[in-house]
């Protein structure tokens, strides 16, 4: 297994500091978070394998952060929680959770179950891989979730759902997405949103993307029937 990185969530900093601090103590790279934003925000720049999430946050609770990551990403996902009763553990494992740990938290089952997780993530995420594909006069270099121009004059971040989306539209030479197709490829769970502004968010931040590279690949609304990636 490849380098395995982890981030904590918990607003708690002693939790914090014994689940971090077993982890790296088995060798595991972790970063961690007081909040729900502040995930957000390091996801935004981290390619992660597990993140380890509390149930209760302030601002964002764990539910609805998990929601929001899922929709995003294929990281895995552990919840943690002292006081989630059976059916808050379910509602958690049909929004995307992969695994529930009780506080307090026994640290061997957790590097065990993180362990685990990451391989089957990294395996998922190996099988889609390609080391590099063509999208026009760029290139996007998936293992590095990099966009970037065929003349290496400029380049940009993929999140994951970014990247996952892109590759779906380029895969379908053309051919119109539709927007449960395209929320498929980036989530795990089979959960139905029923607002889907969250692709055409995502839609926009690719296509400011492809911008800001002058690329010569554009994303374009088709009427009806979702979106398709259209090259000059």
């Amino acid at each position: 297994m490849s380098k395995l990185n982890v981030i904590v969530v918990d607003d708690d900093v002693v939790t914090r500091y014994l689940i971090g601090s077993a982890l790296k103590d088995a060798g595991i790279s972790t970063q961690e978070c007081d909040s729900a934003e502040s995930l957000f925000e390091l996801l935004e720049t981290q390619r992660v394998e597990v993140i380890i999430l509390d149930m209760v946050l302030p601002n964002v609770n764990g539910l609805s952060a998990l929601t929001y990551v899922r929709e995003r990403s294929d990281v895995g996902i552990i919840m943690i929680s002292s006081r989630a009763n059976a059916n808050q553990r379910l509602d958690g494992l049909k929004k995307g959770a992969d695994d529930f740990i009780n506080k307090p938290v026994d640290t061997d089952e957790l590097i065990w179950k993180v362990r685990r997780l990451a391989e089957r993530v990294q395996s998922q995420r190996g099988n889609n891989e390609e080391l590099d594909l063509k999208i026009g006069n760029c290139l996007l270099v998936v293992s590095e979730n990099q966009l970037t121009r065929s003349d290496q004059t400029a380049d940009c971040r993929l999140t994951d759902a970014e990247l996952r989306l892109l590759i779906t539209l380029l895969h379908h030479d053309a051919q119109p997405c539709s927007r449960k197709l395209l929320h498929q490829c980036i989530s795990r769970t089979e959960v139905t949103i029923s607002n889907d502004r969250s692709i055409d968010t995502l839609i926009s931040r690719i296509r400011r993307k492809l911008e800001s590279l002058n690329c010569s690949a554009s994303i374009a609304a088709v009427r009806g029937k979702g979106y398709r990636l259209t090259i000059d």
